[in-house]
């Protein structure tokens, strides 16, 4: 207490001591101005020795005989005049200025108490918050009047010590009434908020599930790896609303490696709200909310990502129709084919983009033989469209899936459902089946044409024209569709039907397969020709058929879609 009453002392006196300096220039100011007033009231009386004098002074100087000391004494007075008004202004000059200046030093000097205060030590709770009051009391008092200093020392006689609390004022929260509330969560930005924050608090608690990834393009360096570490189970994806209940048709990763999406049948005990079809888009960080949800009035048997545009999707429907989502509008396709005698009336089951990003066409087919080339500008009429049909026998190829080979635009390969693999040209003087190819008892389902880009990297020359595919015969064979007409490896070892097989996008000896009893197969052609070198299975023991499967863009995740809807 006795140093907060010295601090109180010293700033007393030092507002007396401003008050008497402050009386002091008042007093210089008025002289000042008395003066100023006083000189133009004698000016009028001091005539100059050249002007026109009265005839009385006239005959007074002649009578006196001063008249030439007059004339001489003129010029003198004048002169010590304006000596006299040149030192008069400039000490009018001086006091002005000096006035500014002492306002300042009086200001600076509350600063560099302040400054003296906060080097000093504290000494006891009292003294800090003393002196935080002074702080904020002269932080308010910006002009340094008489009226803000006697509020500055109204403010410090506070009695403070050190028991004294401050204790914040919390001003009482309006709550909401449930009709206000039922108004705003019912408005749609709201709405669209609160999907959009939700959906990223969703994807950031998920990140940490997807720290551990399998590394194929290494895993038979050493030799001893175990399944478990060669893959891994990671999660399964699914969602009530729209996926349950739902036969995955087509899966596909997306050039992001956390996305990927998912076409979707029609479900099997349908109520009168549900869609037909739908296409998700999911996140490897959400498991039970995809990232995106597309409907269509019909079943969606194959749908891909546009390569070049990221907000939009293609599909291919049961109806035969080819539809346009994007991102950026509603739930329900922006574009569809109608049905006309140039595009498809049968179900299209397979599609791929190709070309560069200034010149890319969409090649579609249906399990009628139609073959339909489409520019992504304009989809109310395909550019081309071919029937395929069997070179032998003439009749109507059953498309059920397609590939191109890496870079081609020209030349695909077609799986057929009479067991045959078709190779079909789209321009030239060869339009459409050029080759065909045997080896197949059942309905080829899937096709995949080996990515050779990285494939001279480890001495494989002749890459470029391997196929691979699976059939309902229960094998899996291998192409060379440049050399041979039969295939040169046969994977015989399966019990039920192969849905699906896919090469590895980095190592060009490792391709994946997934069969109707739910198995998951990674197979490497340098270690073993005959069976696979990992083969897993859903934790969950649910043994239901896996219908598509597809790899990541870097090769270190798998993801497959069943017969229920689920993804894994």
């Amino acid at each position: 207490m006795a140093n907060v009453e010295a601090e109180i002392e010293a700033l007393r006196r030092e507002h007396s001591e401003k008050v008497k300096l402050i009386a002091e220039k008042r007093k210089q100011v008025e002289e000042l101005k008395r003066q100023r007033a006083d000189r133009p009231a004698r000016r009028p009386g001091d005539r100059r020795p050249d002007g026109p004098r009265s005839v009385d002074e006239l005959l007074s100087e002649v009578l006196r005989g001063t008249a030439g000391e007059g004339v001489a004494e003129g010029p003198l007075r004048e002169l010590a005049r304006e000596r006299a008004a040149k030192s008069e202004w400039r000490t009018e000059m001086v006091s002005s200025e000096a006035v500014e200046p002492q306002e300042n030093d009086s200001y600076e000097k509350a600063v560099q108490t302040e400054s003296d205060q906060a080097q000093a030590p504290a000494k006891g709770d009292g003294g800090y918050i003393a002196r935080m009051a002074e702080r904020a009391t002269r932080a308010r008092a910006v002009q340094p009047d008489t009226s803000s200093m006697r509020r500055r020392f109204t403010a410090i006689d506070v009695q403070i010590t050190p028991d004294t609390t401050v204790k914040e004022v919390e001003e009482p929260r309006a709550e909401l009434s449930v009709e206000e509330r039922d108004q705003i969560m019912a408005h749609p930005d709201f709405q669209s908020f609160f999907d959009r924050a939700s959906l990223l608090v969703e994807r950031t608690l998920g990140q940490e599930a997807w720290d551990i990834a399998a590394d194929f393009t290494g895993g038979d360096a050493g030799g001893g790896d175990t399944d478990a570490e060669r893959m891994k189970h990671m999660d399964d994806y699914v969602e009530k609303k729209w996926s349950q209940d739902r036969p995955v048709t087509d899966v596909r990763f997306s050039s992001r490696k956390e996305l990927f999406l998912a076409a979707y049948g029609q479900r099997n005990n349908p109520s009168l709200s549900d869609p037909d079809g739908c296409m998700l888009v999911w996140n490897l960080s959400m498991n039970n909310r995809p990232e995106m949800a597309f409907t269509c009035q019909s079943a969606v048997h194959t749908a891909i990502f546009n390569r070049f545009d990221p907000t939009l999707f293609f599909g291919g429907t049961y109806a035969g129709g080819v539809v346009l989502w994007d991102a950026r509008a509603q739930a329900g396709p922006v574009q569809r084919t109608p049905l006309s005698a140039r595009g498809h009336s049968h179900p299209v089951m397979s599609m791929q983009q190709v070309g560069t990003q200034n010149a890319t066409n969409l090649i579609t087919a249906s399990n009628d033989g139609r073959l339909c080339v489409w520019s992504l500008a304009m989809l109310s009429q395909p550019q081309e469209y071919i029937d395929l049909k069997h070179d032998q026998t003439r009749r109507e190829l059953g498309v059920m899936s397609l590939s191109f080979p890496e870079n081609e635009t020209n030349v695909l390969y077609v799986g057929a459902e009479d067991g045959s693999v078709c190779q079909v040209h789209i321009l030239g003087s060869k339009v459409g089946v050029t080759e065909c190819y045997d080896g197949h008892d059942a309905p080829v389902t899937g096709i995949d044409m080996h990515p050779h880009g990285d494939a001279s990297q480890h001495g494989v020359e002749a890459a470029t024209d391997l196929a691979l595919t699976s059939s309902f015969d229960w094998s899996i064979k291998l192409w060379m569709v440049k050399q041979y007409q039969s295939p040169v490896l046969s994977m015989d070892m399966f019990e039920d039907y192969v849905y699906d097989a896919r090469w590895h996008p980095a190592h060009p000896a490792v391709f994946a397969s997934v069969d109707g009893e739910g198995h998951v197969d990674l197979w490497n052609l340098n270690q073993d020709l005959e069976a696979p070198v990992v083969r897993c299975e859903n934790p969950n023991q649910r043994k239901l058929a896996l219908n598509r499967c597809h790899w990541s863009s870097d090769g270190r995740r798998l993801v497959t879609g069943d017969s229920e809807g689920r993804l894994s």
